[in-house]
């Protein structure tokens, strides 16, 4: 490595004195990443595997810039397109040399560099899916795009197709639990494309800024994220719902199930919101006991086509709403066990079957403090031992605060008592433990309402609130004249597909 190409190398330090202000450094990098990505590969090859490699002697912390184009020379001189294991040497294969720097890379990079060289993070994510899928391992590429995500932004908002690509690598290996740390941050935003004259007007616009959201350094030409499509978040929110179905977490599941019918159809149903809508009914009578209303801002049109084709399925919700629900609802599951099958439900249809008999017994301590395990089992069927082991295992999965009491004398029978006084029981909180999670559900209440405050920000940018607010005022001065004012936003014009792409 030759001490001219370190001198340039090194030349841009994110510490000097001279770029703490924020256009200085702004302009300061946007020099150097010019500078560097004319660099020929092969002049970042001299010396590798030696004292004098130059991912030995940049730090990845401090140099990020100059160490990520480092390592594209790596893998494009041994191919960045690999399709077995034979195609990539050693030092690229997980555990490999390069490949453990790779790794240590996206955990310890700028943040704030990569907002300037966000096509060449993008590429070393798919490079890293690449290898693990060619070698046969998906699951090695989870942790490091992971933590690369939340190294770029740490609240993961801003949706790129990354987060499609991670949420598929976990649903293909089941690594429910991995993809917690991203599927638990809200989407706050899409990629945006303002306009560059709108840009300039802001007073903190340049990426290095301090901004209170991602959306304003990943969007459409940061080089983050290709174009985003309607399908792109629907199948994002279907594959994270099953996550949560996977991890028995059906409220959030319920949630996510509920964005895939919510986004723009222009009144047409595809497959995605089909199924989403098919475990929507199912998830949230596992969440809260019966199916609530249609959400408000569904298309109704396309809603009502989804809801023609998923007949059974209501058929079987409905079964489960009745009073007298045990042998309608077994019947409506036999019947259409081919239809749960097919689509992939049958876990979801057994569930809710168990949910009616905890729901029944749940339902019982609103009438009886306690009760004989043999009065319930007239009403469930089996016998009393059978239905004691249950009772246990739902008190030991946390689905009921209450206690089996076994006689002290044989001719009594096995009790099931409640614990109306949550402060009491197996389920019981302390005070303490009350305040800690009202605490912490009030922090996650002032996060997504800084998210709304941006968003709303945000959305006054576009081109589209400024023509809105120019008819809005036109109108306003019609109707002191008598005329009735307009206050849609719509002016006629159809948005394509790829309108995600465009909104904050």
């Amino acid at each position: 490595m030759s001490s001219e190409l370190l001198n340039v190398l090194f030349a841009f330090q994110p510490d000097d004195q001279e770029l703490q202000q924020k256009r200085e450094y702004d302009s300061a990098i946007r020099g150097f990443v010019t500078t560097v990505a004319n660099i020929s590969p092969q002049h970042f090859l001299k010396g590798a595997d030696t004292p004098q490699d130059v991912l030995e002697l940049l730090n990845s912390e401090v140099n990020s810039v100059a160490y990520i184009y480092a390592l594209q020379a790596r893998i494009l001189a041994a191919g960045d397109s690999p399709k077995t294991p034979k195609s990539i040497p050693d030092h690229l294969k997980p555990g490999g040399t390069v490949w453990n720097k790779i790794e240590r890379f996206l955990e310890t990079f700028d943040p704030v560099q990569i907002r300037y060289v966000g096509g060449e993070w993008r590429k070393l994510l798919e490079y890293v899916e690449r290898v693990a899928r060619a070698m046969g391992t998906p699951g090695v590429a989870i942790s490091p795009i992971r933590s690369a995500m939340l190294r770029l932004d740490p609240t993961t908002g801003t949706f790129t197709l990354t987060h499609l690509h991670f949420i598929r690598l976990c649903m293909e290996t089941r690594s429910y639990v991995a993809a917690l740390p991203i599927l638990d941050n809200y989407i706050y935003s899409l990629p945006s494309a303002i306009p560059k004259p709108v840009l300039e007007q802001l007073e903190y616009s340049v990426p290095s800024a301090d901004h209170i959201h991602s959306g304003e350094y990943i969007h459409l030409k940061s080089g983050h994220t290709e174009k985003i499509t309607v399908a792109d978040v629907q199948e994002y929110y279907l594959l994270g719902a099953t996550a949560y179905i996977g991890l028995r977490q059906f409220k959030k599941a319920m949630e996510f199930l509920e964005h895939v019918l919510i986004v723009p159809s222009h009144n047409l149903a595809n497959g995605l919101m089909v199924e989403a809508y098919k475990k929507w009914v199912l998830v949230s009578c596992l969440a809260t006991g019966s199916v609530p209303p249609t959400p408000r801002t569904a298309n109704p049109q396309g809603l009502k086509a989804v809801r023609a084709v998923s007949r059974a399925y209501e058929a079987l919700v409905e079964a489960f709403s009745q009073t007298n629900f045990f042998p309608k609802l077994k019947a409506q599951i036999n019947a259409g066990k081919d239809t749960w099958a097919e689509d992939g439900n049958i876990g979801l249809v057994n569930e809710l079957r168990d949910h009616q008999y905890r729901l029944y017994i749940s339902r019982l301590s609103k009438t009886f403090s306690a009760i004989p395990v043999s009065n319930i089992s007239s009403s469930l069927g089996g016998n009393v031992d059978e239905l004691t082991g249950y009772l246990e295992k739902l008190i030991a999965d946390g689905h009921l605060n209450a206690q089996i009491e076994r006689p002290s004398q044989p001719d009594d029978g096995v009790v099931l008592r409640f614990f109306l006084d949550p402060t009491q029981g197996p389920l019981a909180k302390t005070e303490l433990q009350q305040q800690k999670a009202l605490l912490e559900q009030t922090q996650r209440t002032n996060v997504l309402a800084g998210q709304v405050k941006s968003a709303d920000y945000r959305l006054s940018l576009t081109k589209e609130y400024v023509e809105h607010l120019k008819r809005q005022n036109k109108k306003a001065a019609s109707s002191a004249a008598g005329e009735a004012m307009d206050t849609t936003w719509d002016d006629g014009v159809e948005a394509d597909e790829d309108l995600m792409g465009d909104m904050h």
